[in-house]
């Protein structure tokens, strides 16, 4: 049985490649052909030289008017969707509309639905059900520790998974009739093809891949490899539920040894006496050891803990699909701001954020944050910190200004720079100070 969208192009304008590849994946699905271009010039001229079936438009575009690229589609007879995570509420979806866009998404929005609105504006069925996402992790051979010290050694704090959490605590943006403030126009034009559902850590990162499923709002899985260590999270509607790994320490088994719960030898007794496709999990809660509510917590932790071990990885391989999380799991759901914020400020190190945050770079809110500051229960020194970052100061400055240690301030001002709060700006004079957070 043919797709509903084969044969169709699909035209994606978006310049945050990790959120785009989701897009195209789920148009992918339908069997939709799509270019993905990094810039309002470059849907123009893609436009000019080919016109596709529909097209899905990031606004604000940081070269050209978003209404100059909605105003050609139309002409060219293109419906189109348009995602913001500037403009927002009733009136500027009716603004987008106004300006020729089919449908609107205000970011977050489920990837879902928008494949489903890019169905409907052709005409066509809307996709099915997503089928269980695959997990290749699970059931793979299980590394000890000689295997897996050299893959995942780094000086960043192991992250513990017999600790709970770290205690803690719609903006308007610039017109639709306007590009970003301070864009330059790209000197060379690049035309990228359909974005890939697999990649190299070497371009991205973990928290970066999240912040995208959560932009997306996506249900999924995304596996992460390097060398013979891989490791699964799977998420529904944008939120983890779900994690394994093949590295034995960060199994059920050994975090209940670890723990207390369960001696090692009454363990290996348990399961001699099952079968072998018994689940260590299972049998420790028809053994009594485990409590569901307990078993709830420990599986909490173990998908935090699975999740924070990568997030300092700068190689290695990811894949995501989207699709259904495995059936057989505990029903755990941990909000993707609590896990990044979290897991950027354990397991940061040092080195790598004197790297990746230039001591002379300002820091400013973002136009479009990922997360709301309501959701991401700051600590007092914490906001703060983030009251400061202006466009005023730089790096250095802010961290001068800190009552955190250096490594606590880099840390958290990089996670605010992932989690989309915070963007790197061109120095901000004080008499023009941007308005800030608090």
């Amino acid at each position: 049985m043919p797709s509903p969208l084969e044969g169709r192009r699909l035209l994606l304008v978006a310049e945050d490649a990790d959120l785009a590849s989701l897009v195209a994946q789920a148009a992918a699905r339908l069997g939709a052909e799509v270019e993905r271009v990094p810039s309002g010039r470059a849907a123009l001229d893609a436009l000019a030289r080919r016109a596709p079936h529909v097209a899905v438009v990031d606004l604000p575009l940081r070269d050209v008017r978003g209404s100059e690229v909605l105003a050609a589609l139309r002409r060219a007879g293109v419906p189109a969707l348009a995602l913001s995570g500037v403009y927002r509420g009733p009136r500027a979806a009716e603004e987008v509309r106004r300006l020729g866009a089919y449908d609107f998404f205000e970011k977050p929005f489920p990837v879902e639905a928008l494949a489903a609105s890019v169905a409907r504006a052709l005409g066509v069925a809307a996709p099915g059900p997503l089928e269980e996402a695959r997990d290749e992790v699970t059931g793979s051979r299980t590394l000890v520790r000689e295997e897996v010290t050299a893959p995942i050694s780094s000086a960043a704090p192991r992250p513990a998974l017999e600790e709970g959490p770290v205690p803690g605590g719609p903006g308007g943006g610039p017109g639709l009739e306007a590009p970003l403030p301070g864009a330059n126009d790209p000197k060379v034009v690049v035309v990228e093809p359909t974005p890939q559902a697999r990649g190299d850590l070497g371009f991205t990162s973990v928290p970066r891949l999240l912040v995208a499923i959560h932009r997306g709002q996506a249900t999924g899985a995304l596996t992460v490899g390097r060398g013979p260590v891989r490791k699964i999270v799977a998420f529904e509607a944008g939120a983890l539920v779900y994690a394994a790994s093949n590295v034995a320490a960060e199994r059920f088994g050994p975090i209940c040894v670890r723990r207390g719960i369960v001696t090692q030898e009454r363990l290996d007794e348990l399961r001699r006496e099952a079968p072998a496709s018994a689940r260590t999990a299972d049998l420790l809660s028809q053994a009594g050891l485990v409590p569901p509510e307990r078993r709830a917590e420990i599986v909490a932790g173990q998908i935090r803990a699975i999740a924070w071990s990568t997030f300092e990885w700068r190689e290695g391989s990811y894949e995501f699909q989207l699709g259904r999380p495995p059936a057989a799991r505990v029903p755990v759901r941990i909000a993707m701001g609590d896990l990044l914020l979290e897991g950027i400020l354990r397991t940061a190190t040092l080195p790598r954020l004197r790297t990746e945050l230039p001591a002379d770079a300002h820091l400013a809110p973002a136009p479009d944050p990922a997360f709301e500051l309501y959701a991401l229960g700051l600590r007092p020194k914490e906001a703060h910190l983030l009251s400061a970052a202006d466009g005023t100061k730089c790096v250095s400055d802010l961290v001068r200004l800190s009552d955190l240690p250096e490594r606590d301030a880099l840390a958290f001002l990089e996670a605010c720079c992932v989690m989309g709060v915070l963007d790197e700006v061109d120095r901000v004079l004080a008499s023009t100070r941007r308005i800030g957070f608090m």
